[in-house]
């Protein structure tokens, strides 16, 4: 077990509850790690296999999970370790969005959640999903240049200061950054393909973010949708604008996080809206460095970043699978009955 100390719910009463619920699997033996930099459990999972550990646990964020991964399935060169050789993650959410463990299906609540995760591994509930890239290293929920990017960027800032990550303070943030995007656009060209050879070929667009799943974030309890087909079973969701001035602009930005979600309104915001679906490449070109960022962490500035999906890439316990199949829905019935699920 991985615990990030400084993920914005941890604290001593949340693991007095926590670890007796995992203890109670029979035949679990634990060891338990805390991170004391930023890369730290990267490095505390280099190299690990199953042989050494079944299951590596994450009391974290997005942003822990992501040093987990890395570090279990190293630099991206074009040859990926067997998922069946490496640990099985698992997550126990404490980070501020918590993308990729609700995504998953569980509980933004801790302790809900890691009773959810004893009964998965006493069931040995588990499932393979896909992963994206960027460059040499991978992201589980999102990655993007442009507005969310720089968001990130300064909340990051506020955080080292000692500022909580409240949802409040990314939408103070978020209104600054989007009336500065406004003035100084960036400018993206944009590069894709997706699974069935479908291409998307765009010139200085404003905004483009890349999603592994739905939603592409929350904010607090509210899901941000940008591609509502995506999820962990395909490639990667491309969600863009093409114009944030006016009040167009506005109109676009205030949808993605559920404003005015009827046929009438998507119509008139359509022309500005960018999305393309289970895009397998990307090529993402600045005509000026911006800042980019991946799985909720501020990466630096880049003039060009190469994204990519990678299917079946790692297993993950987790309470369902994300299908709309008639017999997957079953299978989740089955599965909430035998979980005893509410």
């Amino acid at each position: 077990m991985i615990s990030n100390p400084n993920s914005t719910s941890q604290n001593d009463r949340l693991f007095r509850q926590v670890v007796p619920l995992l203890r109670a699997v029979p035949g679990l033996r634990m060891l338990s790690r805390h991170t004391h930099y930023a890369g730290h459990a990267e490095e505390m999972c280099t190299g690990l296999r199953r042989e050494d550990f079944d299951v590596v646990i994450v009391v974290g964020g997005d942003g822990t999970v992501n040093e987990v991964i890395n570090g279990l399935l190293g630099p991206v060169d074009g040859e990926y370790p067997d998922p069946a050789l490496l640990p099985v993650v698992a997550v126990i959410p404490t980070g501020s969005a918590n993308v990729f463990a609700r995504a998953l299906g569980f509980p933004a609540d801790p302790v809900p959640a890691a009773s959810l995760l004893a009964d998965l591994i006493r069931g040995d509930y588990r499932r393979r999903i896909c992963l994206g890239t960027w460059d040499s290293r991978w992201f589980a929920v999102n990655a993007g240049f442009g507005v969310d990017a720089n968001v990130i960027a300064k909340v990051d800032r506020a955080r080292k200061k000692g500022f909580a990550a409240s949802p409040l303070r990314y939408l103070r943030v978020a209104a600054n950054a989007w009336q500065k995007a406004q003035r100084t656009p960036p400018r993206i060209d944009v590069q894709a393909r997706d699974s069935h050879g479908g291409e998307l070929n765009l010139k200085g667009v404003p905004m483009m973010l890349a999603s592994n799943t739905n939603p592409w974030t929350f904010l607090g309890p509210l899901p941000v949708v940008t591609n509502p087909r995506n999820s962990f079973d395909q490639g990667l969701g491309l969600f863009g604008l093409s114009d944030l001035r006016g009040i167009k602009g506005v109109a676009s930005m205030a949808h993605l996080i559920g404003v005015g979600h009827n046929s009438w309104f998507q119509s008139w915001i359509q022309e500005r809206t960018i999305s393309f679906d289970d895009a397998v490449e990307v090529n993402l070109v600045c005509q000026e460095a911006q800042r980019f960022q991946s799985d909720g962490e501020y990466e630096g500035e880049f003039s060009s970043v190469r994204l990519s999906a990678v299917d079946e890439a790692i297993e993950v316990f987790a309470p369902m699978e994300l299908s709309s199949s008639p017999a997957d829905q079953g299978l989740w019935v089955t599965l909430r009955e035998l979980l005893n699920l509410r």
